[in-house]
Order: C-alpha cells, then structure tokens, then sequence
C-alpha cells in the first residue's frame, strides 16, 4: 500500500497544512502589530504637541479678565483626547501581549470617553438635562458593568 492511498496520512498532510496556514496568520499579525505600534506613538506625540501649544497660546492671556473661555475649552478637550488616546494604545498593547482584548480594558476606554464628553458638555455649559442624565446613567452602567468584569472574570490558566 503507498502512503498515497494510506488514510493515515491524509490528517497528518492536513495537520501540516493547517499549522502552517496559522503560522502564517500570526506571523501577519505580529507584522501589523509591529507597524502600528510606532503610528500610534506618533498619534500620540501629535495629540500632546497640541495640547502643549494651546497650553502655550494661553500663556499671555493667564489674566482672569482676558483668558478666552473657547481657548481653555479646548485645551481641555485636547488634554482629556491624550487620555482616551492613551487608553485606547494601552488596550491595543494589552492585545499585543495577550492575544486577547479583555472586556475590562474597553469598558475602561468607553468610561473615560463618556466621561470626557460629560466634562465638555458641562464645561462648555451647552448641554440639556435630559443628555447630562443620559450620559450619567451610561457611565453608571459603563462602572457597574467594569466591577462585574473583576468579579466574573474567567481564571486563565498559565498553560494557555
């Protein structure tokens, strides 16, 4: 009998094949991974370079009577985006390492995003109860849903 009519062999041909189909697959994504780390370095060094010159733009008018409200508006926004930013890269890192995105750390990007738009909307004092409501009851939901994620979280074993 030839090992080409054998049927033993046919799963391990297989077997072969699809280990080095995954391989393959991971060697991609460690690619893309590798070459999203320094774009996303480099979003954020742009993200705090226009956080520190509307910092800078602020400077001469530090006087109570002269600052513009719309300047310090926006040096909030740029300064709480470099904290999402920050989140989000600490998320894609957590994959990176892992291979795995956990639940906890998006519930952690959503809740700092949801905080971020509350803090604008009452900074900028344009907002309407019903949204301010709106978005508190969300970020309750994001934090109750957050506390549920390390009460129930899975045990990994170190094998895996």
């Amino acid at each position: 009998m030839t090992s080409d009519t054998n049927p033993a062999v046919e799963p391990a041909r297989h077997t072969r094949w699809r280990a080095l189909i995954f391989r393959g697959y991971d060697i991609a994504v460690d690619a893309v991974i590798i070459g999203v780390i320094p774009l996303m370095l480099i979003a954020l060094g742009f993200a705090f370079v226009a956080a520190i010159i509307t910092t800078i733009h602020l400077f001469p008018q530090l006087r109570p009577s002269t600052v513009d409200e719309f300047e310090l508006r926006t040096l909030v926004e740029r300064i709480l985006d470099v904290v999402i930013l920050i989140e989000l890269f600490n998320t894609f890192m957590d994959y990176a390492r892992t291979r795995r995105i956990r639940l906890s750390t998006l519930l952690d990007v959503t809740i700092v995003f949801s905080l971020r738009e509350i803090l604008i909307k009452l900074y900028a004092q344009n907002f309407s109860s019903r949204d301010l409501v709106a978005l508190c009851i969300v970020v309750i939901a994001l934090v109750i849903a957050r506390s549920l994620t390390i009460k129930f979280s899975p045990v990994i074993s170190k094998e895996s």
